[in-house]
């Protein structure tokens, strides 16, 4: 016998609403916000890895993205990455 809330996709039957679920809500706001805030990197939070993420939007050798748990070392990260790009170009 199957469950009486199970859902059904046939005409007709019963349909189960499920609420919508965001994960690490705070995490994501935080890192669309800095993506607001950093014009030159693309940055997004990882729900699945629990990362955040930055690529930057310029030309560089390779591909380059940096990864943390937060943002404050993400953005420490970003500041070296940019750092090394100046370095290389010379």
């Amino acid at each position: 016998m199957k469950h009486p809330r199970t859902a059904r996709h046939a005409t007709g039957r019963l349909r189960v609403k499920v609420p919508r679920r965001v994960f690490d809500g705070d995490r994501q706001a935080a890192a669309a916000s800095l993506d607001r805030r950093e014009p030159h990197w693309v940055i997004w939070y990882g729900v699945a890895s629990r990362r955040f993420y930055a690529a930057p939007i310029w030309e560089c050798p390779g591909v380059l993205i940096v990864k943390a748990r937060n943002t404050m070392d993400l953005v420490d990260q970003m500041r070296a990455a940019e750092d090394a790009s100046r370095v290389a170009a010379r």
